[in-house]
């Protein structure tokens, strides 16, 4: 890196004033440049140190924090800077040509920079002076990338003189204190305030029309008070109310203030308590004592540790948050973030091969649905350990599970490789608990498979872009609708019915009959059916139902497994075939058989190839030694 123009200093700097410091990048090298600009300030002309400046409000200590670039509102964004709007144009590489910049405002560092051999951009970083910056002192910024300075000179901010307090019209200058006066004063007849006072506010009714309260951030307005006290605060971030945060929230989220009454949700007594030992997960845990551990999602708090929690503002940015809805992108990338997630943050991918861990970026706002789960459901955070014994209840990196390099995966960041005729009838088709008509060429959402059970009503279903926030649901692992996936087979002894093992029960799979056609998986004669590209579908899944050899209902176990066979016993990974257990390859069509699944003991092999449509295993204690369908 070469350095370039150097502005004069910036004096007569103010206190709470947004500026914009600019650096030109020049890469004089054969090779294209890849780094992650990082702003850093010290103190001085010529500091001896530097730290980076905190991309965070309030910065408690600093003299500046990335800041927003306009209005009262926090605006976490990144802007283009057109290689017309280029201040530098003296460069000392004769080769170089120009390519567009970046200008970040609330972000720090900023975004991965690529610049080819022989080029030259520039960067620019909005910063705000805070209470702690001294005035008539002067701050130096420079541009770090990889820890490393790219040899750019200093950008330097002077602070003015502090300013002269203005008397209004009847106000005097005080005069000096008595020196032989004592401190601290007496207080003993003064009563001290331990709780705070609840506010309270008349929104206006459904008739007049919706006025959210987490708006119109002026300087005069009185709103801020609703959640925030300055002097009686009792929670993190001068919150009115202790931790959780979901007792502040709950105030008006319970069906009386605000529309959405998220608080029934999670006194619902139907809804079961989460079992952290089975992963048995019912809701995101918000109203948890680890909850209370959440302090500002304008920082990393669950990059590389083990620190998950689910505070309501790890998913919803007050500040930010408006009414618009989730949208599917045109370019086929997923769906964006609805205005309920609008400003929270989340983590962006760089996608290589399959199976391999991408790049993981915190972003200080979610621009897609999907970059808020990674937060904390992907391997850019530390994932719970495994349980040898158990794989169906591991916690995996959906990032590697849903990367659309992969042979076989859920439609979350890209369209699915399954576009075939057989996948259009199927996702055409009716069902009982049919809800949406997507396309073989179509992405979901997580939230389609992972949402509010309450909202599941084929009657009247929700729209794809619907707000189907999953905070606690009645079904296992947080779903939409019921997937039997655990338990191989139960008794229904006393039933009336002339077996001891059950039978089909099309409500066992709600969950893929939301999206999927039903009637393939019900029909045990194995006549093709225009709906799936596997004719034998209902004859596993309703045509099988007898005494096996090993009657244990774990699907974990080894050749477990009597009667019908569960949706899950072929499609164990249903995010993406990457992580298939036993030694299994990766394969298309979601295939990949469940730990209860052994291997042909004619063959000696667990296979399932797409190629010349076979499988070779040994399930319910009848060995496929190479089965054609």
């Amino acid at each position: 890196m070469a350095p370039g123009e150097l502005d004069a200093p910036r004096t007569g700097v103010t206190r709470f004033h947004v500026y914009l410091v600019r650096f030109q990048l020049l890469n004089d090298a054969d090779l294209s440049l890849d780094l992650a600009p990082r702003l850093e300030v010290g103190l001085g002309a010529t500091p001896s140190s530097y730290a980076p400046v905190p991309a965070v409000d309030p910065a408690d200590g600093n003299a500046f924090y990335a800041a927003s670039d306009e209005g009262p509102g926090y605006r976490v964004r990144t802007l283009d800077i057109a290689t017309s709007g280029l201040r530098l144009t003296t460069i000392p590489d004769l080769l170089a040509t120009p390519v567009a910049g970046s200008s970040y405002h609330g972000l720090n560092p900023g975004g991965a920079v690529r610049l080819p051999g022989h080029s030259f951009t520039e960067v620019e970083f909005a910063v705000r002076a805070t209470v702690d910056a001294a005035w008539s002192t002067t701050y130096a910024f420079r541009l770090v990338g990889g820890g490393a300075s790219l040899g750019s000179p200093s950008g330097i901010l002077e602070m003015g003189a502090r300013p002269a307090v203005p008397l209004n019209p009847g106000q005097h200058d005080g005069i000096d204190v008595d020196p032989v006066a004592q401190y601290p004063l007496a207080y003993t007849a003064f009563a001290t305030a331990t709780t705070a006072i609840l506010a309270s506010y008349a929104l206006l009714g459904p008739t007049a029309g919706f006025v959210s309260p987490h708006a119109n951030y002026t300087l005069t307005t009185d709103a801020c008070a609703a959640c925030h006290s300055s002097h009686t605060a009792q929670g993190p971030l001068l919150l009115r109310d202790p931790a959780p945060q979901a007792t502040l929230c709950f105030g008006c989220h319970d069906g009386a203030g605000a529309a959405a009454n998220t608080k029934e949700e999670y006194t619902d007594l139907t809804v079961p308590a989460n079992v952290s030992s089975t992963s048995s997960w019912y809701s995101h845990p918000a109203t948890a004592v680890s909850a209370s551990t959440h302090t500002t999602d304008r920082q990393d708090e669950f990059g590389d540790q083990l620190n998950r929690h689910a505070t309501c503002a790890d998913c919803h940015q007050p500040h930010s948050a408006d009414g618009t809805l989730a949208a599917e992108t045109t370019t086929g990338e997923g769906w964006t973030a609805s205005g309920a997630l609008k400003g929270a943050s989340g983590v962006s991918v760089v996608n290589g091969a399959a199976g391999i861990a991408p790049t993981y970026v915190f972003n200080q706002t979610s621009t897609l649905e999907y970059q808020l789960c990674f937060k904390c459901h992907s391997g850019f955070t530390l994932l719970p350990a495994q349980d040898p014994a158990h794989p169906s209840r591991w916690a995996l990196d959906k990032a590697v599970e849903l990367n659309p390099a992969n042979l076989s995966f859920h439609p979350i960041e890209g369209p699915g490789k399954n576009q075939t005729a057989a996948m259009a009838a199927s996702l055409a088709g009716p069902s009982t608990y049919k809800l949406w008509d997507f396309q073989a060429t179509s992405t979901v959402r997580c939230v389609n498979c992972h949402g509010d059970s309450r909202k599941a009503t084929p009657s009247t279903p929700p729209d794809p872009s619907a707000r189907l926030a999953p905070h606690a649901v009645k079904n296992q692992g947080v779903l939409m609708a019921n997937y039997r996936n655990g338990d191989l087979v139960a008794s229904i002894a006393g039933s009336g019915l002339t077996t001891s093992l059950q039978a089909y029960r099309v409500a066992d799979f709600a969950l893929c009959y939301q999206c999927h056609a039903d009637a393939p998986f019900g029909d045990t004669s194995g006549t093709p059916a225009s709906e799936t590209n596997f004719s034998l579908h209902g004859k596993h899944t309703a045509g099988i139902n007898k005494d096996g050899p090993n009657g244990d209902l774990d699907i974990d176990v080894s050749e477990a497994g009597r009667g019908n066979a569960l949706c899950a016993e072929c499609h164990f990974r249903t995010h993406g075939t990457t992580y298939a257990v036993n030694g299994q390859a990766a394969t298309p069509r979601l295939v990949n058989f469940s730990p209860n699944v052994g291997p042909s003991p004619t063959l000696g092999k667990l296979e399932f190839n797409a190629a010349t449509r076979t499988c070779t295993l040994t399930c319910h204690g009848k060995d496929h030694s190479g089965y054609s369908y």
